[in-house]
């Protein structure tokens, strides 16, 4: 076990329930045996977690433009929060773009190299994140999907507050082509 895993006990297996925090987000999740990440930045558990909870929205995405808005929303808000030291912040542009500027997330999207070529490669990060996607997931009974994106890539975008100043230069550049 390394030192983010902790024993938990599982009451249904009798036995330890091993968990381990995304190195991104920080959330605490059990390990799923097998499970391979399919996000740089992220837990196996955090990035299967984050593709289930979205996995309705890839799938009628297709056939319709608010809900591939919402997934963008909710892809952008997930890489905001599992950025790779040295890789430019282009998510948390693109969430400015979106929450600030008011571009729709598409649109944002479709800026991607721009966003990108603009994005800092910021010294100071969030340490600790208000919203993750585990509580997302905790939520999907009681609150619906897209109030709990908005929700979050609300507060992904305030966490991100110490750099917003870079952050907001950039998506003026990218705006500005």
């Amino acid at each position: 076990m390394s030192d983010t895993d902790t024993a938990n006990p599982d009451p249904l297996a009798g036995g330890a329930l091993e968990t381990t925090a995304c190195p991104g987000c920080g959330a605490v999740l059990a390990v799923v045996p097998g499970l391979a990440s399919a996000h740089p930045g992220a837990s196996p558990s955090c990035a299967g977690l984050f593709a289930v909870t979205v996995r309705g929205l890839r799938e009628e995405a297709a056939q319709d433009v608010q809900t591939a808005s919402l997934l963008q929303l909710a892809t952008d808000a997930y890489d905001a929060q599992h950025l790779l030291d040295d890789e430019p912040a282009a998510a948390a542009v693109r969430l400015c773009l979106w929450l600030e500027r008011d571009v729709d997330p598409l649109r944002a999207g479709d800026l991607a190299g721009r966003v990108a070529d603009a994005a800092p490669r910021p010294q100071i990060r969030p340490g600790r994140w208000t919203t993750t996607v585990a509580d997302l997931a905790a939520d999907l009974d009681v609150v619906d999907l897209p109030t709990l994106i908005r929700s979050w890539a609300d507060a992904v975008w305030i966490d991100w507050a110490p750099a917003h100043p870079a952050l907001r230069t950039a998506g003026a550049s990218a705006l500005a082509g």
